[in-house]
């Protein structure tokens, strides 16, 4: 025997750093791609109908914020040509008066009690009919089904690397 080659006793394993590694990240990897299947599982009604109201009052919360600028803006008598647009496609007038009942309008849409009842029936009842002719869904419905299939993906590649990685943590001796 040389100097410098290791004494491996026969009745221990020796098992490589380099090994082990390779083996903890193949198993982490594995159970991410085994979790990225959860991106098929249904989608339920109840988290269809969250999602598309979550996604609805962000829209309204966007146009109200959209028309908030063109009131500043009108303040200041330099309507912007995009202001315009935003304006002309709300169909409400360059006047305070007029887009501040378009804001409030737009508001109870999404924050009245009976309003917000309607529009979760709405999308309550549209399920099925979204789910097997996709072509009838809107942007929101649309959105919500794709925010809702890509948080499962999200959630199962976490969930299953983490489990790849604990369940390679417990085989392993080291």
């Amino acid at each position: 025997m040389s100097v410098n080659s290791p004494q491996i006793d026969p009745n221990m394993m020796y098992i490589s750093p380099a090994a082990s590694k390779k083996r903890k990240v193949g198993a982490t990897i594995f159970g991410g791609l085994l979790g990225m299947t959860a991106y098929y599982i249904p989608v339920t009604k109840d988290e269809f109908v969250n999602r598309a109201f979550k996604l609805q009052k962000q829209e309204a919360n966007s146009q109200i914020a959209s028309l908030a600028q063109a009131v500043k803006e009108i303040e200041k008598n330099s309507l912007s040509s995009e202001s315009k647009m935003i304006l002309q496609e709300s169909g409400v007038n360059a006047d305070i008066k007029d887009i501040t009942k378009k804001c409030m309008e737009i508001d109870k849409k999404v924050s009245d009690p009976a309003s917000v009842k309607t529009l979760k029936k709405y999308f309550n009842d549209n399920f099925k009919t979204f789910k097997k002719n996709i072509h009838l869904m809107d942007n929101i419905c649309a959105d919500a089904f794709k925010s809702v299939k890509w948080s499962k993906f999200k959630w199962g590649t976490g969930i299953g690397a983490a489990l790849g990685l604990a369940f390679s943590l417990m085989s392993s001796r080291d």
